[in-house]
């Protein structure tokens, strides 16, 4: 096929010189720029792609790069993106301009070739490059890909023509192929990419090691894991290059379960630790093993098990000088305020008393400690070491609680003594704290009056009862941050029995008096509740304490604690009529045995019932998984979705592709993850009106976690999505076979050889894009339930539509989750049932949509007296 010609693009402000380079994905041209300093354009055409959304998927991919470009020295820096029509529209961006292959930084316009590490390569002739310029290489590409993928970006095209030299130091290039990570786009260079595909970190990373591979060897990347003929004969430089033969076989490794160095970040630093001569242990993958053996034969006997020295690496600017080149060091301070906390590291080990040595650290490493001094709250803190150094100085919190038959000390520093059951202050309330009661009620009240108390001259307040408990309750609201515990509260004891003399007699009529401070434990009282039938949810003062049979066990002693006085209860469940009562509770009561509730049923009770199968008012069924979560037996169906939008004033309808045909009981689609949510929170706020679930029920969408437990999946490890899929294990909701067997599920079949939508566009999908010769009967979605259900009676795990879940992908928050596959799904590994995809939370396509699940709120684990979470009030 002939090369399609193209007009010369037009560059805002530069001058467009020659074209230097062209692929798949775009051309790149030489440019001047109006203060005359030569650039880099790399100009891509939208005729390129097969579609309009893989054109804007890639300039979505540029604009999020250009500002991450420039904060990393090992990537390519991008200094302008821009759009323009020379006929046909196309994006640019403008990029520094790499090293002449020949003449370096000296750039001569018609002579201009650009050093790539591919021309490196092929002026070494197929021989190895040298051993440190692999390593600090390889290091400095892979921090660049460590910060490519922190921000939620994937390059999916590594070699050694898309690195560039400038200013001698190499950096990534063709960041044309950078897109947001996750994304299902097919590209790379065949022998690059890895067995599972591009389009990942991992996949990344994988490119990678093929690079380091071809730059340590001189050998093809399709020759791994093939040794040279020949390999270092010095015997310093022999033990580098296994080294980073080593790491190499571990990034490398064919099977994901078994590469050791799987991140960007573990390669640069296994690579930093070589830098530096620090030596590794030498971990070879089971293909090696014959060729490292034959090595073994080769070398001199027994060297092998000498000790390992460190060796002195020597970067190309210090080896003029005879200098090593160390690792970047940054000082570490650590102090506090107080000063004088005890400081422990991670295991516990204590180190000294603050403030410690300063201590030089690598820069990059993060650093924790924890702190610990009497009358604080322990703290950890921390940080990342940067060149500048880093200071870490927590700033730490009073906790200094009242101990039975302990002295103690308010926030005032006023000192009171143990008397018995209580606290008491060893003065009167006196002029000081007074005047900031005064302050803070903005009210004058109470008699200031000078008296000699335990020989000291002091001024105090004169206060009536109910002065004075109100100046107690502010002086408690003031110690509960770290002074009193929930447990605690304050109370005045008023000296009717002073001698006052010259105190006008009106002011001791009055009733006003000096008073002491006084602090106890509440005398709570300990209740137990139960109701017919059990399952109610129990209020006490308006806060949810939890449900019946509520017996409490705190303590070791039966009964829920409660402040004594007027308490209000009340029972509500679903059902039923809400049960409400008052109690007067003494101190220290203690219930002998339960109270027992009965609760009246609601006519004609729809609600549900955790446990049983049930279906809601819209009729969409629910079966139990577990105690507390009930699943949609199916996929929320067009009809389901339309009554939701007849009650919004803003919503509309997800848009449709042209002539994609759906009935009421297909699978809405076209729904981003917050339209799935909108449509939760407006189905929870209907049932509960209609009295069908109870205000602690809710719908949402399942975590990720509940939606492997729906689907059988009961055992995955990993803090997010992202790592629980990072090994793909093997089966299928429908059960261990592949191809699926017939009624599985609705899948990329016969049928959708003829017609996928995509954008309002059809077009056929090729023989090898199809689940076998497997047939559902249907060409895009399906009625909901149509196929065999897997795990608790479920219907469509696996096909029809990709389903939202209701986590983040990872911690950067850039990407939600899709698990099922759907109807346009056709390979084993995107039909697994631990497979994730990682999409936009925004994105919208015809096959995807979501199913919900109605869940029971959790309950505090203990919900004290006082307790103020609004999530556990009563409604």
């Amino acid at each position: 096929m002939p090369t399609k010609v193209r007009p010369e693009p037009t560059i805002p402000d530069h001058e467009v010189l020659r074209k230097i380079g062209g692929g798949a994905y775009g051309e790149v041209w030489l440019a001047r720029g109006v203060t005359g300093a030569m650039r880099a354009a790399k100009v891509v055409w939208h005729d390129d792609f097969e579609d309009e959304r893989g054109f804007e998927r890639e300039f979505e991919g540029i604009l999020k790069y250009e500002p991450i470009s420039r904060d990393h020295p090992g990537l390519v820096h991008i200094l302008h993106v821009g759009r323009g029509d020379a006929g046909e529209p196309f994006y640019y961006y403008v990029m520094e301009l790499g090293d002449d292959v020949a003449m370096g930084r000296e750039i001569n316009p018609v002579e201009y070739e650009p050093r790539t590490l591919r021309s490196d390569m092929k002026s070494a002739a197929k021989q190895p490059l040298d051993t440190d310029f692999c390593i600090e290489t390889g290091r400095r590409l892979a921090e660049a890909l460590e910060h490519l993928h922190s921000n939620g970006l994937a390059h999916r095209d590594v070699k050694p023509s898309n690195v560039i030299f400038v200013d001698g130091k190499a950096k990534l290039a063709d960041i044309g192929l950078v897109a947001l990570r996750g994304q299902q786009t097919f590209v790379g260079t065949e022998g690059f990419v890895p067995p599972e595909g591009p389009g990942s970190a991992q996949a990344d990373v994988y490119s990678l090691g093929k690079v380091l591979y071809e730059m340590a060897t001189g050998m093809d990347r399709l020759d791994f894991p093939e040794l040279p003929d020949e390999l270092p004969t010095d015997h310093n430089e022999l033990k580098r290059w296994r080294a980073l033969n080593g790491a190499i076989c571990d990034v490398c490794e064919p099977k994901i379960s078994r590469r050791k160095i799987k991140t960007a970040g573990d390669l640069a630093m296994e690579l930093g630790r070589l830098e530096r001569g620090q030596g590794r242990p030498v971990r070879v993958s089971p293909a090696l093993i014959t060729g490292l053996a034959l090595l073994g034969l080769l070398t001199v006997a027994g060297w092998a098990f000498l000790p390992v020295q460190p060796w002195q690496v020597t970067s190309v600017a210090a080896a003029g000088r005879g200098l090593p080149l160390q690792p970047d060091m940054g000082l570490v301070t650590v102090t506090s305020d107080p000063l004088g906390a005890e400081v422990y590291d991670t295991l516990g080990n204590y180190l000294a008393d603050t403030p410690l040595r300063p201590q030089r650290v690598e820069v990059g490493k993060e650093v924790t400690y924890e702190f610990r001094l009497d009358g604080f709250q322990n703290a950890w803190a921390g940080g990342i070491v940067t060149p500048e150094g880093l200071v870490i100085e927590p700033v730490l919190k009073v906790y200094s609680p009242p101990v039975a038959g302990d002295p103690w000390e308010d926030i005032f520093g006023r000192p009171y003594g143990w008397d018995g059951d209580v606290h008491v202050s060893h003065y009167y309330v006196a002029e000081e704290e007074w005047r900031q009661f005064e302050k803070a009620s903005k009210r004058e009240e109470g008699l200031i009056v000078p008296i000699t108390e335990n020989g000291e001259k002091r001024r105090i307040v004169l206060a009536t009862p109910g002065q004075a408990e109100r100046f107690m309750q502010w002086m408690e609201d003031k110690c509960r941050d770290g002074y009193l515990t929930e447990d605690h509260v304050m109370e005045p004891r008023i000296d009717t029995q002073a001698e006052l003399p010259g105190v006008d007699p009106e002011v001791l009529a009055r009733g006003m008096r000096p008073f002491y401070s006084v602090v106890r434990e509440v005398p709570y009282a300990r209740v137990m509740i139960d109701s017919v039938p059990p399952g109610a949810y129990v209020y006490l003062n308006g806060i949810l304490r939890g449900e019946t049979p509520l017996l409490g066990n705190e303590g070791g002693e039966p009964g829920v604690k409660v402040k004594p006085g007027k308490v209000e209860l009340v029972l509500e469940a679903v059902g039923f009529n809400r049960y409400r009562s008052e109690m007067e509770l003494g101190p220290d009561y203690r219930m002998p045995q339960p109270l027992v509730i009965q609760l009246e049923p609601t006519a004609e009770s729809k609600a549900v019932v955790f446990g049983r199968e049930w279906e809601n008012g819209l009729g969409m069924p629910f079966v139990p998984v577990g105690e507390d979560l009930m699943a949609g037996l199916w996929e929320v169906r067009v009809k389901d979705y339309q009554r939701y939008l007849q009650n919004q004033k803003k919503a509309e309808a997800p848009p449709l592709p042209e002539d994609f045909a759906q009935g009421p009981d297909h699978p809405v689609v076209q729904v981003t993850r917050e339209d799935a949510r909108r449509f939760c929170a407006w189905l929870t706020d209907r049932e509960r009106r209609e009295k069908r679930i109870a205000s602690q029920h809710e719908y949402r969408l399942p975590s990720d976690l509940e939606w492997s437990i729906m689907a059988g999946l009961d055992d995955e490890m990993g803090d997010w999505p992202q790592e629980r899929g990072e090994e793909l294990r093997a089966g299928f909701p429908w059960g261990p076979e592949w191809p699926p067997p017939e009624g599985a599920g609705n899948f990329a079949d016969d049928e959708a050889l003829l017609l996928v939508l995509e954008n309002q566009t059809i077009r056929t999908l090729e023989d090898d894009q199809v689940t076998w010769r497997y047939s559902d009967g249907y060409a895009a979605t399906a009625p909901a339930g149509s196929f065999a259900p897997g795990a608790h009676g479920i219907h469509d795990l696996a096909g029809n539509v990709h389903e939202w879940v209701d986590d983040d992908y990872n911690a950067s928050g850039l990407h939600g989750v899709m698990r099922g596959g759907g109807w346009n799904s056709y390979q084993p590994d995107h039909l697994r049932t631990a497979a994730r995809n990682a999409v936009r939370p925004d994105r919208r396509e015809d096959y995807y949509g979501f199913r919900v699940v109605l869940a029971k709120i959790p309950i505090p684990a203990e919900n004290e007296p006082g307790a103020s979470d609004e999530a556990s009030r009563q409604p």
